[in-house]
């Protein structure tokens, strides 16, 4: 199918810190384990680099930055490095 999201959880990655700052803890957590336990990159496909970067990579920063937890930070770092080769044009721009 065409899809391009690639099964990350886009919307639920993308909304953590709404969440947070909404203090609706219970589902942050409920998020929170969702990227540790079930959230993986190595078997994504083909995504929009654009989406994954502002959605997936940004949703993930902003929670560290939110909340402090380690996770989120070793997850954005994981896929940063997937997505840096997107980057690696004569421009710079995928």
């Amino acid at each position: 199918p065409n899809d391009c999201w690639g099964g990350m959880g886009t919307t639920l990655v993308d909304s953590l810190s709404t969440l947070w700052l909404l203090n609706m803890t219970d589902e942050f957590n409920e998020g929170r384990d969702w990227v540790a336990n079930e959230l993986r990159f190595d078997n994504v496909g083909q995504v929009s680099v654009f989406e994954t970067t502002i959605r997936i990579l940004g949703g993930l920063l902003s929670a560290y930055d939110l909340s402090g937890e380690k996770i989120f930070l070793d997850k954005a770092n994981d896929l940063g490095q997937r997505l840096l080769p997107a980057f690696d044009s004569p421009s710079g721009v995928p």
